[in-house]
């Protein structure tokens, strides 16, 4: 939904493709970590509940790998809510601020 609001806006006003730039970038990398870290994580949970013969030092890894899995998305991933309300708000705020005003 972000990128389909960026695109459009941005081609009919370049200006509101720059406003959201930074929180768009910001929210994509959040995003895109967050779905490596679901991979690791899914790898992890297999490593553990299927293989008897893992050895104590792995087992001790793939934990390590879902307890920061855990902390990704309870502690990081949230600030994309914040990040997808900037890219939502458009320009109107920023381009408000007359040149002088930097």
């Amino acid at each position: 939904q972000a990128t389909l609001q960026v695109a459009q806006r941005g081609l009919a006003d370049p200006e509101e493709a720059g406003a959201a730039a930074s929180d768009y970038l910001r929210l994509f990398a959040l995003t895109a970590l967050a779905f490596m870290w679901a991979r690791m994580a899914r790898v992890a949970l297999s490593r553990l509940n299927g293989a008897a013969e893992t050895a104590p030092r792995d087992a001790s890894f793939y934990r390590a790998k879902l307890d920061t899995a855990r902390f990704y998305m309870a502690r990081l991933l949230p600030q994309s809510s914040g990040l997808y309300q900037g890219v939502m708000a458009g320009k109107s705020t920023l381009m408000a601020l007359e040149e002088e005003a930097f």
